[in-house]
């Protein structure tokens, strides 16, 4: 009887030690990839490529990585293009740089990008001002031009329910390529 509790104990030692040898071979195999192992390189850049990608981002380089934490960059509807206002605007027209989205740490932010185009505002143009988050009053252009010049150049004077929140706004034109819906775009 004790030579069969020898042979189990003896059975168990091996299965113990097959199973050992193949919890070892895993890391070897990793180590054997180079200095610090492939597996200690795969995965810390599995998780802070979000991260990195967010710090290589600079140039717009976000979409071209799926979009990091952010997932996939937003699409507008049709006939829609997001600008930002390079100079307070002034009676009839503005001054504004296209602008792209780019994957921060709060999610997709637009940012102008390259030269500034010259528009031309429509007689019948609807003008809405961020009040927070999802929220938009109607106001008169007029109102909408003083609130973007307020945000570029004395964001004291602007006054609740009304913020300074990055001015870029959603513009559709008409088909003399005059701005026929502006709308200020809140952000955080």
């Amino acid at each position: 009887m004790a030579h069969l509790h020898t042979r189990r104990l003896i059975g168990a030692f091996a299965v113990v030690a097959a199973l050992s040898a193949l919890t070892a071979c895993g890391p070897e195999e990793d180590n054997a990839g180079g200095p610090g192992g492939s597996g200690a390189s795969s995965r810390p850049s599995a998780k802070p490529s979000a991260g990195g990608g967010s710090a290589s981002n600079g140039g717009g380089g976000s979409a071209d990585n799926g979009g990091g934490d952010c997932g996939q960059p937003p699409k507008l509807p049709a006939g829609h293009k997001m600008v930002e206002i390079a100079v307070p605007p002034s009676k009839g027209s503005m001054s504004a740089k296209d602008a792209k989205p780019a994957c921060t740490p709060n999610d997709w932010i637009y940012h102008g990008e390259g030269k500034a185009n010259y528009y031309t505002f429509s007689e019948n143009v609807k003008a809405e001002l961020a009040t927070g988050s999802g929220s938009t009053k109607t106001v008169p252009v007029g109102e909408l031009w003083m609130h973007a010049g307020d945000c570029m150049t004395n964001s004291s004077a602007v006054k609740s329910p009304y913020s300074c929140s990055g001015n870029i706004y959603d513009i559709t034109v008409d088909s003399e390529g005059k701005v026929k819906t502006i709308k200020e775009i809140w952000h955080p």
